[in-house]
């Protein structure tokens, strides 16, 4: 009988712990995250409306695999970087980084009410990118 407790509750831990391991943010961005929303805001002086639907549509074939709670593949066009990835729970501040030693850390964006809005300044402007996961 002693040893039949002690199976179970060596099993009971076992779960516990898996669980507990798989938890937190990294199971809600596991998976392909594609631009839903591109919105630009270049100088009109500087760009022209041609330019800006090439922009958007480049920022459109780029895509986040969240692979598990560290890995991140952003793959543009027919190039795939891997990275290192960390979400600050508090913020929603996701940061990566392409080096394992995680000396340089990038912005990537917030999480915000299921999407991932990313933003960056560029000389003509600002880009701003909403991502949603694939179901």
């Amino acid at each position: 009988m002693k040893r039949f407790s002690r199976s179970v509750i060596g099993l009971v831990m076992m779960v516990i712990i898996a669980y507990s391991c798989n938890s937190g943010s990294g199971n809600k961005m596991i998976g392909t995250w594609k631009a839903a929303d591109v919105k630009i805001d270049f100088d009109e002086q500087m760009s022209s409306p041609e330019m800006l639907k090439q922009v958007a549509e480049r920022e459109k074939q780029t895509y986040l695999n969240f692979v598990n709670d560290t890995v991140l593949n952003i793959v543009t066009g027919e190039n795939t970087y891997k990275a290192f990835w960390v979400m600050d729970e508090k913020t929603g501040l996701i940061n990566y980084r392409f080096d394992d030693a995680g000396v340089s850390m990038n912005e990537l964006g917030h999480y915000v009410d299921k999407t991932i809005v990313a933003s960056s300044s560029t000389p003509l402007g600002t880009i701003t990118i909403t991502y949603k996961k694939e179901k």
